[in-house]
């Protein structure tokens, strides 16, 4: 047998170690959110009730429940009736979430809607498809008029949908058909006042899914949404303000749902490719609604609001750092509050005062902390970038992490940057590298000044650059096709390419292990096993290589769902599952952004929440 090539790397050893996480980041599990005025207002989610008496500044523990709760309402005649559902339970408050009582229905509760303190109706039944086509075959209408304490089945033509009431006696259903009922006896009858139409390109068979938004005896809207596909979903916007007649006020077609439902005619657009939780103040003629684009910047989710019945729309931008839009309350036309998921279950609460033009974190701002990219000079100091509601803010800690101030911004809104990296090399000197793929372009930014200013280099540039530095002077900035090098400190760049006489062999596809060496960075002695274990993975996507002097490196690994760590100059490796995005100063102490922020000082084999307590 032929021997081994000495080119071909070998299999390095390396340690698997799944990271425990300790604790549970604010925010975790919450699912519904709705105020009753500009300072009383309820949160609801993993199996609890949260109050705020102040904005939402500071929330309590209302109520502790048995099960996740998913919805909230409150009475329309009433706001000291307060109801909470999640699963077969139902509890309500009849005096402002001071006492809890609970009751249990056979099926899974969907909608809860009071429309005084003793008569309220439930919807029950299994989950089905967000479109709604055909979702609800075992949806049932539910009925109580003692406040909660017993509930009486009401039969229907068909399952029904949604239901909301403006006024004591005066409510709205939609069923699963796409028929509106309205009731002006406290739903004793129903009559129907109109059907939904379909689309030409509709089948008949699968009708538009309506979710019914009372503001009054006589004015109700209807989000209407149709088919979906391509993770978009058309959707329609309706209202009526004599309760009986329809007129279409909005509508959002696209290419991978179809046309908007309901033969909407000419109208504007909505916002977003997708519907997201719709909000209207009662009474008036303002409504908000939140839209859904995957592929929309520092965020998901952006709003379009009226205040005129529909008759024009303000289109907002997406919301920096804002995840999936879950639950909306308006109290007023200015004044809102939308939960947003940015993932990993962790949920945060914006404020709006104007609208949905802008907003800001007030849950769990007390305990903020960096959501884009963390970067720490020694065991007590570390720079952050982004907050949501504000992709650009820059943070500082002098803690470890454990409390954030924000110190000022990072150059972002005018070029409408998607990725950002943060690397800090001491308490003044840092860099700053966005990506973003709408135009194909990269900046990197210099601060002298610990964030007080920033400057734009020259050099490099291109697209999807990654920067690394191994101490304060030598460092690489490299893409899948480019590289340059610094031995300065960034004061000057040289560029390097791949094709060099001193690595003749290395594939493009390795980009990070041939900015070690093009960076001059191959005296490292983890040098070798570094690219050993980029060569047998196969992966070639290790772009976020970080060092922390001459002995501790890390990398993501290949799954993506952890990362590599060495803390003796690469003889060990431990692969951690389960944290991504590290930053370490040494061999123990390391920092995480993986659903809130996270420090380790054993060298990643456990793990805490470094800045959100548990509520």
């Amino acid at each position: 047998m032929a021997p081994k090539s000495s080119s071909t790397p070998s299999q390095p050893i390396i340690q698997s170690v799944v990271a425990s996480i300790h604790g549970q980041p604010y925010g975790k599990g919450l699912q519904a959110v709705r105020f009753v005025s500009s300072t009383t207002g309820y949160m609801a989610g993993n199996g609890i009730i949260l109050k705020t008496a102040d904005g939402g500044q500071i929330f309590t523990t209302a109520a502790h429940a048995s099960v996740n709760l998913t919805g909230l309402s409150v009475a329309r005649t009433t706001t000291a009736t307060v109801a909470a559902w999640g699963n077969h339970s139902i509890l309500v408050s009849h005096n402002s979430g001071s006492n809890w009582s609970a009751s249990t229905l056979p099926h899974t509760v969907q909608q809860v809607d009071f429309a005084t303190s003793s008569i309220g109706f439930a919807i029950t039944g299994h989950q089905g498809s967000p479109a709604g086509y055909a979702a609800f075959p075992a949806w049932v209408l539910w009925r109580t008029i003692d406040g909660g304490a017993h509930w009486i089945q009401v039969p229907t033509s068909s399952p029904p949908a949604s239901i909301s009431f403006g006024a004591a006696s005066v409510g709205w259903m939609s069923t699963a058909n796409g028929d509106i009922f309205r009731t002006v006896n406290s739903g004793q009858t129903w009559s129907l006042v109109t059907q939904i139409p379909t689309t030409n390109a509709e089948s008949t068979s699968l009708k538009p899914f309506v979710s019914l938004h009372a503001a009054s005896a006589q004015i109700c809207w209807a989000l209407v949404v149709g088919g979906s596909g391509m993770n978009q979903a058309s959707y329609s916007v309706f209202r009526t303000t004599n309760g009986t007649n329809w007129s279409p006020v909005l509508a959002t077609s696209t290419a991978g749902a179809g046309p908007a439902p309901g033969n909407p005619g000419k109208v504007p657009p909505g916002p977003g490719s997708s519907p997201g939780p719709m909000a209207v103040v009662g009474g008036s003629s303002s409504a908000v609604l939140a839209g859904e684009c995957r592929a929309c910047g520092f965020g998901t989710t952006s709003v379009s609001s009226t205040q005129n019945a529909g008759a024009s729309w303000n289109n907002f931008p997406t919301i920096q750092n804002g995840g999936a839009s879950i639950s909306m309350s308006f109290v007023s036309p200015s004044e809102g509050w939308l939960l947003d998921s940015s993932g990993a279950d962790i949920f945060t609460l914006l404020q709006t005062l104007d609208g949905g033009s802008t907003w800001k974190e007030v849950y769990p701002m007390a305990h903020p902390h960096p959501v884009n990219s963390v970067s720490f000079v020694n065991a007590q100091v570390g720079y952050g970038v982004g907050v949501p509601g504000d992709a650009g803010a820059l943070l500082k800690s002098d803690n470890g992490g454990h409390t954030w101030s924000e110190i000022g911004h990072v150059p972002t809104a005018a070029n409408g940057f998607v990725t950002a990296q943060l690397v800090f090399l001491t308490e003044q000197h840092g860099f700053l590298v966005y990506n973003s793929p709408s135009p194909n372009k990269s900046w990197i930014y210099e601060t002298n000044d610990g964030g007080a200013s920033w400057t734009l280099l020259k050099n490099p540039n291109g697209y999807g650059v990654s920067l690394t530095f191994t101490g304060t002077q030598d460092g690489v900035a490299f893409n899948q096709t480019q590289h340059w090098a610094t031995t300065n400190g960034g004061k000057t760049w040289f560029q390097v390419h791949l094709k060099s006489p001193w690595l003749p062999w290395l594939p493009a596809s390795d980009p990070a292990v041939a900015g070690l060496y093009l960076a001059g960075l191959a005296h490292l002695t983890m040098a070798k096993t570094l690219t050993d274990i980029v060569h047998s993975q196969n992966s070639g996507q290790y772009d976020q290589i970080g060092f922390a002097g001459s002995q501790v490196a890390w990398t993501p690994d290949q799954s993506q769902t952890g990362f590599l760590l060495t803390t003796d100059g690469g003889a060990k490796w431990s692969n951690i599952h389960g944290v991504s995005n590290v930053d370490f100063v040494n061999g123990e102490d390391g920092w995480a952004l993986s659903g809130g922020l996270l420090r380790t000082t054993n060298g990643g084999k456990t793990w805490t929440y470094a800045s959100h307590p548990t509520p």
